[in-house]
């Protein structure tokens, strides 16, 4: 796991302090004058510059915004490394290339010649600036999942900004990428020693005296669990959709598709059951309109355009779960993500030899992972000589890239010449960019036209799975319900709303299943089943649960999302599936695990471990083979956990960006403890007020406002 603000190897490089930058940041400042005069009329506010890319991708710090070639997609990609943050330096370090999270392709977008201030192809952009209020937890109590400015507890000079996930009085468990907690009365944490001792080691700058050995998954051993009542159970904490709106991370959006894909005859993503087992018919026909792609139903069945001649390497599971299943004509996405070497031919329009050869494609289709595209980046060094210029003041000057050394670029990057004689550099995917954790909690949204419904039994169904159940959500719009429901599990009472969709009118509409909660949401309002219908809790806890927590994934989780149609006349447009936010179980406070019966990959970004697979996730191959094949996945649901205790006025704060965050998980490390206290909360981010400005045609720096990004923070 990286940290914020990490001190870069080797310092190599001139200061960014020059008299056009210092002029720069005065004309940015007075963009925003006129504003915040206005502001600080109505309540106390302060603006502060994101700095890392702890927060991303709800708040930036210093980035490039890429555009992908092969799919058109705009993502970002963290350059925080290319600054010394201790001395506020060029580190010598230039992000050259990084990995789109739309179609998989590593883009290198690095100038040919390199210049320490400015790249032609893809600009490093400072942080987001925001506007924090000062006086919010002056007027009401700190909330689960604020996004807050504080003092630093090593060192109050400095400020951070995290989620707040950890309230006072209660303990605080990470585990299986969500958050527990177990609340207690204020007496019952003061009377707790193992955390007593360690803070007080901490405090005094000692090595706790704690064992820290770890065991058993669930031994109910470590640094805080003498704080915990075995009496009551801990409870998932949930995010109100407020925070999920920018929460939630774009796995796939059908807006974007690489045409070079298409041409090679690359398997679509999204794909109708009928044509999957090679029919000449389909249920589903996709369409395309100015600005958006889509599917329709109608009822009928037309001809399959589109067959493919192609097999994946592993088979999803899609049986029926029940017999209503058998109703439905299904559309189902499937996780096909090409490798970086499958790139380097499907880029030139044509098919991978190997694939050519067999006609199947290995290694997919994959679970969904926590992959984040701003963590994929690839540096390069760059080479500079002294000159000592006039009054023998020493001047750094960049040459060249500097290729008498090892850096990552040169270990992922390879020459070739493509089939039109032309010479091209292909990147690698970055291991230290991998998603290693198996993510189930997903969403899937969509623009939603019921076009027609006649009976009352008419009806489209969405589903989600995690861990081999299907979760789903049934619309029948001529009954005018939406029915929450758990198929596998008849002991799920199903939850009914009552909802009437027009026909003929568009609806955003959202379905989630996150922290173990099947959600709705229309037009970016959620809608509420009675009695918290949609919540499954209650099964997942004691050992008869019905739908464990630390339950496998399985061959049903290579085909995670899942449309169905019976009767209906539908249409759906700029459909994406998205996921969660992992929460990495990591650090000094660590509950003990069988080391010796679990293998966690040797990686400290993941947290979710396997059993009889003396395997690393260190390898591009290795890592997609591992993730599309369920026979390695024996243990895999089980996670280890992390242990927090807090008292009255201490909050505990993550990033949101959870495998690149130096946060609560890992201050305790430095002999810093791991909460905040109340004592060093600056106030609350509400909004970012400048994010990167764009180019104006003639002065090349990024001085037109960027309004399109400019937001409120949740």
């Amino acid at each position: 796991m990286s940290v914020d603000g990490a001190e870069v190897k080797k310092k190599n490089v001139e200061k960014e302090n020059s008299t056009f930058l210092q002029i720069r940041e005065i004309l940015e400042s007075l963009a925003v004058a006129l504003f915040l005069a206005f502001l600080f009329k109505t309540f106390e506010a302060e603006a502060f510059v994101i700095p890392t890319g702890s927060m991303a991708p709800t708040l930036m710090g210093r980035h490039k915004d890429v555009n992908c070639s092969q799919c058109g997609y705009n993502f970002q990609v963290s350059a925080s490394e290319e600054m010394n943050s201790a001395t506020n330096t060029r580190s010598g370090l230039r992000v050259v290339a990084g990995v789109c999270p739309q179609c998989g392709f590593t883009e290198y977008f690095g100038d040919e010649t390199p210049s320490l201030k400015t790249d032609k192809k893809a600009p490093s952009f400072t942080g987001d600036r925001i506007l924090v209020s000062k006086m919010t937890f002056d007027q009401r109590d700190v909330a689960r999942w604020d996004v807050s400015v504080f003092r630093a507890p090593n060192d109050p000079k400095v400020n951070f900004i995290k989620r707040f996930v950890g309230l006072p009085n209660e303990n605080l468990r990470i585990q299986y990428g969500d958050i527990f907690v177990q609340k207690f009365t204020s007496e019952l944490g003061e009377t707790k020693s193992s955390d007593a001792k360690v803070d007080a080691a901490v405090s005094d700058g000692l090595s706790p005296d704690v064992d820290l050995s770890r065991a058993n998954v669930s031994s109910g051993t470590g640094p805080n669990y003498e704080a915990v009542d075995s009496s009551k159970p801990f409870e998932i904490a949930r995010k109100e959709y407020k925070y999920l709106r920018q929460i939630l991370q774009v796995v796939y959006d059908e807006d974007y598709k690489a045409e070079k894909l298409q041409a090679a005859g690359w398997p679509e993503r999204w794909t109708d059951d009928l044509a999957y087992n090679r029919s000449d018919k389909v249920a589903w026909t996709s369409y395309e309109r100015e600005g958006a792609r889509g599917f329709k139903f109608d009822g009928a069945l037309s001809n399959n355009q589109n067959v493919s001649s192609l097999e994946l390497g592993s088979e999803a599971d899609i049986d029926p779960v029940v017999p209503e299943d058998a109703d439905f004509y299904w559309l189902r996405y499937r996780h096909i993500v090409p490798s970086s070497r499958d790139w380097i031919h499907l880029s030139e329009g044509r098919l991978p030899l190997d694939v050519e050869r067999s006609g199947k494609i290995e290694s997919n289709p994959r679970l969904i992972d926590d992959f984040s595209a701003y963590n994929a980046g690839i540096s390069r060094r760059q080479a500079t000589r002294e000159v000592i210029a006039k009054g023998g003041r020493v001047t750094s000057l960049v040459e060249e890239w500097d290729r008498s050394r090892s850096d990552e670029f040169s270990a992922l990057s390879q020459t070739f010449v493509g089939a039109d004689g032309v010479e091209r550099t292909y990147c690698f995917k970055n291991p230290d960019g991998f998603g290693c954790n198996w993510v189930g909690d997903l969403a899937f949204s969509c623009d939603l036209t019921i076009n027609q419904a006649n009976a009352d039994s008419d009806k489209i169904a969405f589903d989600l799975v995690k861990g081999g159940v299907v979760f789903r959500c049934v619309i029948m719009p001529k009954a005018g319900t939406i029915t929450l429901s758990v198929p596998s599990v008849p002991e799920f009472k199903p939850s009914v709303l009552e909802y009437r969709f027009v026909s003929g009118k568009t609806y955003h509409f959202a379905f989630l299943n996150v922290d173990e909660e099947m959600r709705v949401a229309v037009d970016d309002a959620e809608l509420f089943f009675p009695d918290g219908g949609g919540r499954y809790d209650r099964f997942t806890q004691g050992a008869d649960a019905l739908i464990p927590r630390n339950r496998d994934p399985n061959a049903r989780d290579l085909a995670p999302v899942a449309i169905g149609a019976h009767g209906v006349s539908v249409s759906i447009e700029h459909m994406k599936v998205l996921r969660d936010v992992y929460y990495i179980a990591a650090g000094r406070m660590l509950e003990e695990w069988d080391a010796f019966a679990y293998n966690d990959f040797g990686t400290a970004r993941c947290d979710r471990l396997i059993s009889g697979i003396p395997l690393t996730l260190s390898e591009e191959d290795d890592a997609s083979r591992f993730m599309s094949t369920p026979k390695f996945w024996r243990g895999y649901g089980n996670t280890k956990s992390a242990l927090f205790t807090l008292r009255e006025g201490q909050y505990l704060g993550l990033g949101d960006n959870s495998g690149f965050s130096l946060d609560s998980r890992l201050w305790a490390d430095n002999n810093v403890s791991y909460y905040i206290d109340r004592k060093f909360l600056i106030g609350k981010a509400f909004y970012v007020y400048w994010p990167h400005g764009w180019p104006l045609p003639v002065i090349k720096s990024p001085f037109w406002p960027n309004f399109a990004k400019m937001r409120h923070v949740e």
